[in-house]
């Protein structure tokens, strides 16, 4: 007879529990334990398993968790079997499908739960809006890649995004006899035509605050000859200062104020002074037109004191904001040489190094710690910047530089690193210390990729770049997972916060961009993904999904999508993404990026050649007639500075690349100067290939079916 294994069950003695016994109360049952969320597992906390939000997620400012329990575990599997007992029999069997799908079922079953609780993840098919390899990501990298609901194209198409400045937006017609559906923005539900830039132009000049009561007394004649107030001068600092300087570092801001208020000129000089006055007019002219006539005026002032200047951490800095606003003002030709020039200005001071092996050793003998700071945020400024160039304007004859800075990122070892964690601690000193160093550290991960692509000396073989490649986006989505809550997503956020986002999805566009040309490349697998679909093609599509909710977010909730030029390249890299990825809604978020750039046209003259250049790409690369185009160009030119050109000098110039395809072949055809001037004759062929064409005024066609 076999040995019995278990004890025998005895029957109960009554229809009663029996009392518990002492022992047995001093031992309370354990309650089940969820295991620890994902952002606790990479940040290596203690995660106390609150659900749907732990407590260090709470205080984080995250509004649920991401688990990514073991498929294998008993626990997982229970809930695996509970979640598709409560689903609909359609939901349930998309479940299935996806994990009978391949590639990872944890990251399947957390994003099919996250979606769950966001209420959009199931189409009207029951399918999930995300490939494997997107679901994927969300569950592993949640901070670069955030849930995204379905966006619904109908309330898109009749939302004031897809309108000029002064038209209204249509009432909402039924579809089908229904009312239509809520746009989702990103994690929220919200209509989109509810804080549209079309309304944000009545925002006035007089609203804006000062970043320093101090500047109520700006000492303004001593800065400069030119004729303006030093109310105004205040007011148009107080705007750069507090929308791109965060973006673009280059000088202190503090030390800066107290020089321009006390007269000093160790830390701002009156080069500095016409140069952030220069950019910073091409952003208050949003608001107030009347201050057009004052932009060349600082423009021309700035560039001939650049002729005066010594080499100065001052100098550098002033040389990338000229830079930047010739790119703006239409005056490209200049925009290159000034980026070159501050950077061999700071080769020559020993800013940057050219040999990895010849380290400097003049500041062997540590300068006061206000004049290192100077020098780490030019530098910084000046290499970013480079960098920007280099990867997302492509002008014919940049190069990237070939080291980073010698000195330390701004905040690192000046006893300024701190990093808020709540954005209660936010201040507007403490932007600058937190946001710019961060930013450093992107560009310079995003440098790493021109080291692989761009023909500089010491570049990898052809053949390594696949591996390269994956292993440098591998290492910024990990370094965007232990970002702090400054730049996480949120809703509405910070504008500083959706511009670093934009800038990181375009970046990953740019990097998988020669794969997605390559016909084999395209649907190479990853080596470590482990979706049955993680080729480059799905990647793009999946930061190109990324990059509709954040210029949707951008231009719904930031009025500085209408007069900072920061962005923009986002829009760029979304138009071309459409276009070149075949996405079925490419005319709604083409058109989406041409009214962005219908905000942009007043305060940046570029605005108008990248439109028709993009417009020039549409009509050669898919149906869209020449009564549309020209009625876009028609609105653009209308909303910009046709009625104030007496005030504006010179040809409109930009050479930088529009149609990232052809610019992988012939970059001198991809560049937005040359697409605009090819304008006219698309059209006309356009014409003679479809003479009955009729224009498509609504950007989508809704029909009662």
């Amino acid at each position: 007879m076999s040995r019995r294994l278990y004890a025998p069950i005895r029957p109960a003695t009554s229809g009663h529990p029996s009392p518990p016994s002492a022992s047995s109360s001093a031992q309370p049952a354990t309650l089940p334990r969820h295991g620890a969320c994902a952002e606790c597992r990479s940040r290596k906390t203690k995660c106390d398993g609150a659900r749907p939000v732990c407590s260090p997620c709470l205080k984080r400012g995250r509004s649920q968790c991401i688990i990514p329990e073991k498929i294998g575990s008993a626990h997982s599997a229970v809930e695996i079997v509970n979640l598709l007992q409560s689903l609909p029999r359609t939901d349930g069997d998309s479940l299935v499908n996806l994990l009978r799908a391949g590639g990872d079922p944890s990251a399947v079953l957390a994003a099919f739960q996250q979606g769950i609780r966001e209420g959009k993840a199931l189409d009207s098919a029951g399918e999930l809006h995300h490939s494997l390899l997107e679901a994927e990501l969300i569950s592993q990298y949640p901070k670069a890649y955030s849930f995204l609901p379905e966006i619904d194209t109908h309330a898109l198409a009749r939302s004031t995004l897809l309108r000029p400045v002064s038209a209204p937006a249509p009432a909402p017609a039924p579809i089908g006899g229904k009312s239509p559906p809520v746009f989702f923005l990103a994690e929220r539900a919200d209509p989109v035509s509810a804080a549209s830039p079309g309304k944000l132009h009545a925002y006035s000049s007089h609203q804006l605050k000062l970043c320093d009561e101090r500047l109520r007394t700006l000492p303004v004649g001593f800065w400069t000859d030119l004729d303006i107030s030093g109310d105004l001068a205040a007011r148009v600092l107080s705007l750069y200062i507090t929308t791109d300087h965060p973006l673009l570092g280059l000088f202190n801001a503090q030390l800066l104020l107290e020089d321009l208020l006390y007269q000093r000129t160790q830390f701002c000089s009156k080069f500095l002074f016409h140069a952030v006055m220069y950019l910073g007019l091409q952003m208050y002219c949003a608001f107030d037109k009347t201050v057009v006539p004052l932009i060349s005026a600082f423009g021309d002032e700035a560039q001939r004191l650049w002729s005066l200047e010594p080499d100065s951490c001052l100098t550098m800095a002033g040389g990338v904001l000229l830079s930047i606003s010739l790119m703006g003002q239409g005056k490209d030709h200049a925009v290159l040489a000034y980026a070159m020039k501050a950077m061999e200005m700071g080769q020559r001071m020993d800013l940057f190094v050219t040999d990895i092996s010849s380290i400097p050793t003049r500041y062997h003998n540590v300068p006061p710690e206000d004049e290192r700071s100077a020098m780490c945020f030019a530098a910084w400024g000046t290499f970013n910047w480079n960098v920007m160039i280099s990867v997302f304007y492509r002008q014919p004859g940049s190069t990237t530089p070939k080291l980073p800075p010698s000195l330390p990122i701004p905040g690192e070892k000046f006893g300024d690193a701190h990093v808020a964690e709540s954005a209660e601690e936010v201040t507007h000193q403490h932007l600058l210390g937190t946001i710019f160093p961060l930013l450093c550290h992107f560009w310079r991960l995003v440098h790493k990729v021109n080291w692989i692509y761009y023909t500089v000396e010491d570049s990898p073989p052809i053949f390594l770049r696949e591996i390269l490649v994956e292993h440098a986006f591998r290492e910024l989505i990990a370094w965007v997972e232990k970002l702090p809550i400054l730049l996480v997503r949120r809703e509405p956020g910070a504008h500083y916060t959706t511009v670093f986002h934009i800038w990181l999805h375009t970046a990953i566009l740019d990097m998988f961009k020669p794969f997605i040309n390559d016909p084999v490349l395209r649907s190479r697998p990853f080596q470590t993904f482990t979706s049955g679909d993680s080729t480059p093609d799905m990647l793009c599509r999946a930061s190109l999904n990324q990059l509709k909710r954040l210029v949707i977010k951008y231009r719904t909730h930031h009025i500085e999508s209408t007069f900072s030029i920061l962005w923009h390249t986002g829009l760029i890299y979304l138009a071309n993404g459409v276009l070149s990825l075949g996405d079925p809604d490419w005319h709604l978020y083409l058109l989406l990026c041409i009214y962005a750039y219908e905000r942009l046209n007043r305060p940046y003259r570029m605005a108008e050649v990248v439109t028709q250049g993009l417009l020039a790409v549409a009509m050669r690369d898919t149906d869209m007639t020449s009564d549309e185009a020209n009625r876009l160009m028609s609105e653009l030119k209308e909303h910009g500075l046709e009625h104030v050109k007496e005030n504006l000098k010179g040809q409109v110039r930009a050479t930088f690349m529009v149609d990232l395809d052809l610019a992988l072949t012939d970059p001198e055809a991809a560049n937005a100067e040359t697409l605009a001037s090819n304008f006219e004759d698309l059209a006309i062929f356009q014409d003679l290939i479809n003479p009955d064409g009729v224009s498509n005024d609504d950007p989508m066609v809704i029909t009662d079916a």
